[in-house]
């Protein structure tokens, strides 16, 4: 039981220590006073997200970096700003991908994982209901998919159980695929009596655990440019059961009433958005995409 205290105070403290370093990055890192320009800052996707509800709710302007599917598109009235020289690239699709040998090991299972086929507004749901249900994904899943037996029927239809099958499918722990995960989990395992675990994990760990065959399943692969690399590097030794969610995309998002269509306009507009545009965590890529964008528009 101390441990478990002391583990919750941990993070706690952990916790607060990234809210106040978020807060002051958010308040204070705004582009220099004498450059004219914009900048792209750093923050957490809760912290974003809650910068752009904050201005929605007093009619300001904001720019955050966004993607479809995420539960924000669901809950804020956003609008993706036009890319014409397609920094952020065209419209990804979310592909499954499995360990080489699994259709024969699973045939039922790789024929469910082929019928899993949703769109971002589907997905967009659950993840806000996850969100709304504090985290407790099961019982987001349970509800969405009673609300959803069209598609529960879909991805079930001419589906035989195949029990005793057990299944390990991975992640790289976005809320997104936490969700998604979940729910197939129900399905597969109240349905076709499998065993399933989920496991989140970093991307390079992720796709050699495909690739070496640790792991089985991965339904969250962005092709053909967000996870290109890791990708690359895997294709010979994996199976890819194809498109699960097609028009999955990145960018640059406003609140829909703000007087810009498009990434260019923003060079227009500086002091009503602060000359920022407010970002995820470090080290994604997104993150890179909107520096280049920038760039790009001139927008520095």
């Amino acid at each position: 039981m101390k441990s478990d205290r002391r583990k919750i105070t941990d993070l706690t403290i952990l916790a607060a220590a990234l809210a106040a370093l978020v807060y002051f990055n958010l308040k204070s890192a705004g582009a220099p006073a004498d450059s004219g320009g914009f900048r792209v800052i750093t923050s957490t996707t809760p912290a974003m997200i809650k910068e752009m509800a904050y201005a929605i709710r007093n009619k300001r302007c904001a720019a955050i970096t966004a993607w479809s599917p995420h539960w924000m598109n669901a809950k804020l009235p956003i609008k993706y700003l036009k890319d014409p020289e397609k920094v952020f690239g065209e419209a990804e699709n979310v592909h499954t991908i499995v360990r080489r040998g699994f259709e024969a090991d699973y045939p039922e299972v790789a024929k469910f994982l082929r019928q899993f086929k949703w769109k971002p507004a589907d997905l967009d749901s659950l993840s806000l209901m996850s969100y709304e249900c504090g985290g407790d994904f099961d019982k987001a899943a349970r509800e969405w998919l009673k609300r959803n037996p069209e598609l529960q029927a879909a991805f079930l239809k001419g589906v035989r159980p195949q029990p005793g099958a057990k299944l390990r499918m991975v992640d790289i722990g976005f809320y997104n695929e936490i969700a998604t995960n979940r729910m197939l989990k129900i399905l597969l395992e109240e349905h076709l009596g499998c065993e399933v675990t989920n496991v989140s994990t970093t991307i390079p760990i992720a796709f050699e655990a495909l690739a070496n065959g640790t792991q089985d399943v991965m339904v969250t692969v962005w092709l053909p440019n967000y996870h290109k690399n890791e990708f690359a590097r895997i294709r010979d030794r994996v199976t890819d059961l194809g498109v699960n969610l097609p028009g999955a995309t990145m960018g640059i998002a406003v609140p829909e009433y703000a007087p810009v269509e498009s990434i260019a306009d923003l060079k227009d507009h500086r002091d009503e958005f602060g000359g920022k545009i407010i970002g995820n965590e470090p080290g994604q890529g997104i993150l890179l995409l909107a520096e280049k964008a920038l760039e790009v528009y001139g927008l520095k």
